[in-house]
């Protein structure tokens, strides 16, 4: 709990604690709307502050007291705001009167958030300390003083319902009367150290509840039964699944949707999301930014519908496909993960212990392998992502940062005034963008080939064959679509969400242990990338054949995969999912580019 606080009379005091959240508010307070701002100011608050030093952004940590009866004068008097943002639901009062609302937002919890130092001249901020914060939900009766009852643009649209269509542009429900999502909630008891029903109703189940969400929680009680769960369910009442668990709840959800007759259907319509619950929580960092499962949620709410790629992985042994979303890996990483599933109770920290090993043994893992090239090299990725991103319209858009400001959480990203327009015509639907998927999107253009041969004999002709010193001394072969595959590992930092390429990174063992360990420890910032002992590349198809004189692990979204030939190809834009302004977190791909 904050000591730093004066005890002034009247104030509302927040205090917290690690399991609760405790407030004592005034009510009807004043507001207007900073529609250039995308906020609600409270005026003539009393405003307490933290003095931390180390804060980039002091925290308010005492709610503003009431107009009504505060005692402090003109000079004692700041203004409080409230994000659009951090907006949760807005109702009207038992009052009646059209201007007094009910605003329900987020507010930081002040000692779960981490102390910044400040980064050197001209190095790039990572994600993972804006990652950790976490939010909590509160009210507040506010008296809404519009100058300009023009404001509002449409004379038939009431305040409330102005107030939440500004903080929620990119609902896909903000057409024609808003609605709140309607989520179906899938909860592994056993993801990670065990704590995901503890998260998910601390963390998660208090923002949705408040924000009006219609929900539904189910509980997974074996290996599979997520993809049991999707192939069955009824789509037609849903707008979302959340998965509260670690990867491996998306990843049976995907394989269930994809295993459905109405597969096209099933992907074009369910937004399928991640909180963090296990010990991987890689699609909720790379889509969301988020490891604290309170941000997450928030981000669902707030965040842009958008669609992914996946990966069809075919297999030797039979002619079924399975999809992935995240990753394929062979070699030291797979042994790594797999290899320590035994150790899952003790978290992530497993990971990082077999990877060591595997370094420091020595071992290599001898394969062959076949690509359809995208970019053959780190400078062709280089080009291709800086080329893509401003293509898209979103240059740098990696390079956001989220930031605290007095009286709120704010995050840092430019979103146009265009949606606060007075004309309600502009409160257009986040998705209507999107595609709506036919049964084509999910044809294979290179499964024929493998199921003719699983030697290189059947090859596409625009294919090649990969460095044979190389892949003769594999040490580590990890493909991937998403950024982050770890709470802190930015294993792919120019991993895109739909530029129909996968990522490659491959470590030859015939380096040196110093070089090799030097950029397995700078995975963190994602410049392992650039370093002299890795291959960079994006690929729109392979295939791998391993060559061990043991059987080994492959890994698939951090699942057992079966030994084998496998081989993998996009299939591009078919993942419904939310991605926070529309991108990845950022990395800093371009930013860690040594000169």
């Amino acid at each position: 709990m904050w000591r730093n606080c004066f005890h002034w009379p009247q104030i509302a005091f927040l205090t917290t604690t690690k399991s609760s959240l405790c407030y004592r508010e005034s009510r009807h307070m004043k507001a207007t709307i900073d529609l250039e701002g995308k906020r609600l100011v409270l005026s003539g608050q009393p405003l307490m502050v933290t003095t931390t030093p180390q804060l980039d952004n002091p925290l308010a940590c005492c709610l503003p007291v009431s107009t009504a009866t505060s005692s402090f004068n003109e000079s004692r008097q700041v203004n409080s705001l409230i994000p659009f943002r951090n907006i949760l639901w807005v109702e009207g009062t038992s009052s009646g009167k059209p201007n007094e609302v009910e605003v329900t937002y987020v507010y930081p919890i002040f000692d779960e958030i981490p102390i910044q130092i400040p980064n050197k001249v001209g190095e790039f901020k990572l994600p993972y300390e804006d990652a950790k914060r976490k939010v909590y939900p509160m009210s507040q009766i506010l008296t809404i003083e519009l100058e300009d009852a023009s404001v509002l643009g449409d004379e038939n649209i009431s305040l409330t319902d102005f107030i939440i269509r500004c903080s929620y542009t990119h609902s896909q429900f903000s057409l024609n009367g808003f609605r709140q999502q309607s989520i179906f909630v899938l909860i592994n008891p056993h993801s990670g150290t065990s704590e995901a029903t503890k998260i998910f109703k601390e963390e998660v189940q208090p923002i949705l509840s408040a924000a009006h969400c219609n929900l539904e929680v189910q509980y997974t009680e074996y290996k599979g039964h997520a993809i049991d769960i999707a192939k069955s369910i009824n789509i037609q009442k849903y707008d979302t699944i959340l998965c509260a668990s670690g990867d491996g709840i998306p990843y049976e959800v995907i394989n269930g949707f994809f295993q459905r007759e109405d597969r096209a259907e099933a992907f074009s319509k369910i937004n399928v999301v991640q909180t963090p619950g296990g010990s991987g929580n890689a699609m909720s960092l790379s889509c969301l930014g988020a490891t604290s499962a309170s941000l997450a949620a928030l981000r669902i709410l707030k965040g842009r519908p958008s669609q992914c790629d996946l990966m069809a992985v075919g297999k030797e042994s039979s002619d079924e496909v399975i999809v992935s979303f995240l990753s394929q890996t062979f070699g030291a990483i797979a042994q790594a993960d797999i290899g320590t599933e035994w150790m899952r109770s003790i978290g992530s920290i497993r990971f990082d212990l077999g990877v060591a090993y595997e370094v420091l043994a020595g071992h290599k893992y001898p394969c062959d392998l076949a690509v359809k090239w995208k970019c053959k090299n780190k400078e062709e990725v280089s080009n291709y992502y800086m080329n893509e991103s401003q293509t898209k319209g979103t240059p740098e858009s990696r390079s956001r940062r989220g930031t605290i400001e007095r009286g709120g959480y704010k995050d840092s990203v430019n979103v146009s005034t265009e949606r606060y327009s007075k004309s309600s015509s502009a409160f257009s639907a986040a998705g209507s963008d999107l595609k709506e998927l036919s049964d084509d999107d999910f044809e294979l253009k290179y499964q024929s080939f493998f199921k003719e041969s699983k030697d290189f004999s059947t090859l596409p002709d625009d294919w090649e064959i990969y460095d044979k010193g190389t892949t003769n001394n594999m040490r580590i072969f990890y493909a991937g679509k998403m950024p982050y595959i770890a709470a802190t590992t930015n294993f792919f930092p120019a991993a895109m969400p739909s530029d129909g390429a996968i990522d490659l990174v491959v470590f030859d063992s015939r380096s040196r242990i110093i070089p090799t360990a030097g950029a397995l420890l700078s995975l963190e910032k994602g410049t392992h990338v650039w370093e002299d002992c890795v291959d960079h590349s994006k690929v729109e198809a392979f295939r791998l054949i391993p060559k061990a004189d043991r059987e080994c692990y492959i890994s698939v979204d951090g699942e057992w995969f079966p030994y084998g030939a496998f081989q993998v190809e996009v299939l591009n834009k078919v993942l419904r999912t939310i991605l926070w302004e529309g991108d990845f977190t950022e990395t800093g791909f371009l930013e860690n580019k040594r000169l």
